[in-house]
């Protein structure tokens, strides 16, 4: 980042309304409708602004401004929810920035996780401050998801039964299932509590060993009826899943048609 100069009076007034008048980020479509100027001109006042170290430049034709208080090589972004969401839309806050979000969870994550439509080639990308990790997704797969103000920014969150099921989906995004399992059990705990929900939002998904993780998960905590696990039990396929990709799974558990890791067998067990 470049340090700050100065740029007139004049042209920090300019800079002032387009500021005012974006919350998401600024683009030259953004300075050309504040300031009724071409989108030539629109160009050259953002290129000045950036190289006077006014904005930041996020990617290609995206800056946002900079803060007075930022110190120098390190931008706080101020709602990077919405710098996210406004680059890799369409798409939603998930995993566990939702899990934060929806207090599943009391860990600190610093990287901000979203699923998005695009084709991306950096999936760990990071501005500045700011990390993210992206997931690309289907565009069927947008679905059960909360919006979320912030400075008048619509920004959309998987809620909290659909950021379970993500997170039963590929159990890497939470870091394993021994961190999943936890997630599941504050959930389960909570107000958001919705085992239907759950089981509606899986079958969208088309990938069974979600219903395998789940109801294996939900029997091992006590957490359904003997109904319940039938239901889920009628939707699993013969194949035997992993219960966990991240780590060896050497045992198998024919109820739920899982490869599951030995201490996770043991605990099962004493459940029984």
């Amino acid at each position: 980042m470049s340090k700050t100069s100065g740029i007139g009076t004049e042209y920090r007034e300019k800079l002032s309304k387009v500021i005012n008048a974006s919350k998401s980020g600024i683009t030259p479509k953004t300075v050309e409708s504040v300031l009724g100027v071409s989108r030539q001109e629109a160009g050259r006042l953002l290129s000045r602004w950036h190289k006077a170290g006014w904005l930041q430049k996020i990617k290609r034709g995206f800056y946002i401004n900079i803060p007075v208080e930022s110190s120098p090589g390190r931008l706080a972004i101020e709602n990077p929810w919405v710098v996210v969401s406004n680059i890799f839309s369409p798409g939603y806050i998930g995993g566990f920035s939702a899990i934060k979000h929806w207090d599943l969870s009391e860990q600190i994550f610093e990287t901000i996780m979203f699923f998005t439509t695009k084709k991306v080639n950096d999936r760990h990308p990071k501005y500045s401050s700011l990390k993210i990790h992206l997931k690309t997704i289907k565009e069927s797969k947008l679905f059960g998801t909360k919006p979320f103000w912030l400075d008048a920014v619509k920004v959309q969150v998987s809620a909290p039964s659909r950021t379970i099921v993500d997170l039963l989906d590929e159990p890497a995004l939470g870091g394993g299932m021994t961190v999943v399992r936890d997630f599941v059990q504050n959930y389960l705990e909570s107000d958001h509590k919705n085992i239907p929900q759950l089981i509606s939002y899986a079958e969208k998904f088309g990938n069974d060993a979600i219903f395998k993780r789940l109801g294996f998960l939900l029997e091992t905590m006590e957490a359904a009826d003997e109904k319940t696990l039938l239901e889920i039990k009628k939707k699993i396929s013969k194949g035997y899943s992993k219960f966990d990709p991240t780590t060896t799974n050497s045992r198998i558990l024919r109820r739920w048609n899982l490869r599951v890791p030995q201490s996770w067998v043991e605990a099962y067990d004493r459940k029984k």
